[in-house]
């Protein structure tokens, strides 16, 4: 089957989640209107990496929320991203998946970016999440959750069928983000999902380059590393079973060596 998938990339504002969000609509919109099933925008998209008013901007995300869901009603159209959250006592960089008429599902991002202060300001999650989207049973996870490589392979365990990772991830580590993104669709044979931010906030410049790589590794669609863009590529689910066919890398794992 074949899923059109969309990949916000944005240039967010520093602390505007009102300009923020109009961006976002407008986006979502776009991406409805040809069509695609599913629109994936950054991490912290609605205020970016503005943590020392992180409470504040926590404030407003119940009523973005809103917002979103009225547009994945009216759409049926999935959306997914991360904001900053207030719950259980915490403030949580929190990635919302929101599907028309249903309940919202979320992930709070569990390691926390200490290069960025993410550790001094933010909660860390407790748990992993995946969603039924409509290709298939999604894990998801948070830029820097990329470097962690056991988080993943306990989806693909689980019956992930693709991974979905909205990011802030800095252009001087940009080669980082290609190779890992590949890496861990390879190894656990699954589509994965990124969209990355451009433009920059206080302390730094962001390197763009969202991606939809396939179970091989390929890069079936890449942004480009610098312009605010929305990036649309097909999903074809027979790539996958036919990637665990060739090799059925899971059949031939040694847990009782290794774990």
């Amino acid at each position: 089957m074949h899923f059109t998938i969309s990949l916000a990339q944005m240039n967010i504002r520093f602390g505007k989640p009102q300009e923020n969000l109009k961006k976002a609509v407008q986006m979502i919109e776009n991406t409805a209107a040809d069509g695609a099933s599913a629109v994936i925008l950054p991490e912290l998209w609605s205020s970016g990496y503005d943590l020392e008013n992180a409470g504040r901007h926590a404030g407003h995300s119940p009523e973005i929320l809103a917002e979103l869901q009225r547009l994945a009603d009216t759409h049926r159209i999935c959306i997914g991203g991360s904001l900053l959250e207030s719950a259980a006592g915490g403030l949580f960089n929190a990635f919302t998946w929101i599907a028309p008429q249903a309940v919202p599902q979320v992930y709070r991002k569990v390691h926390l970016f200490r290069l960025m202060a993410e550790d001094q300001w933010l909660t860390p999650g407790s748990q992993m999440c995946a969603v039924q989207a409509p290709w298939g049973k999604s894990g998801l996870a948070v830029c820097y959750d990329l470097r962690f490589p056991e988080l993943f392979r306990r989806y693909a365990l689980d019956g992930a069928r693709a991974f979905i990772l909205p990011a802030e991830w800095p252009a001087r580590r940009s080669e980082h983000w290609k190779i890992l993104l590949r890496a861990r669709a390879i190894e656990n044979q699954c589509f994965l999902l990124a969209a990355n931010c451009v433009g920059s906030s206080p302390k730094d410049q962001f390197g763009g380059c969202s991606a939809l790589v396939s179970p091989w590794g390929e890069v079936l669609a890449e942004g480009s590393s610098s312009e605010e863009m929305v990036l649309s590529a097909r999903l074809d689910t027979d790539l996958l079973d036919q990637a665990r066919e060739f090799m059925p890398v899971f059949q031939d794992r040694r847990p009782d060596v290794y774990t």
